[in-house]
């Protein structure tokens, strides 16, 4: 999976929903998600998260999602500069 140091991460609202879609992308050949603990920028507590780094697989997530009847939260750019990780809320 590309990294240079930019990804996009969608946020749920539980976990499991995030384990679910995760394991049915992965179950179609969808190998450029990652599941991933949800960064503390973003959220508190403990969750998951799906993390990839081409804005265009936004749509197969989504599509996916809408598939399965799961509602998405909330989309996060990060971008690591100088040591430093910044983040973005996305209004998609």
């Amino acid at each position: 999976m590309g990294y240079n140091g930019r990804y996009y991460i969608c946020a749920f609202a539980t976990k499991n929903m995030a384990i679910y879609l995760f394991s049915i992308l992965d179950g179609l050949g969808y190998k450029e998600f990652q599941l991933i603990s949800t960064p503390c920028e973003i959220q508190a507590g403990c969750s998951y998260s799906i993390k990839f780094t081409n804005i265009k697989d936004l749509d197969i997530l989504k599509r996916e999602a809408k598939n399965l009847n799961i509602e998405i939260g909330d989309i996060y750019f990060f971008e690591r500069k100088d040591g430093k990780r910044f983040v973005k809320k996305l209004s998609i």
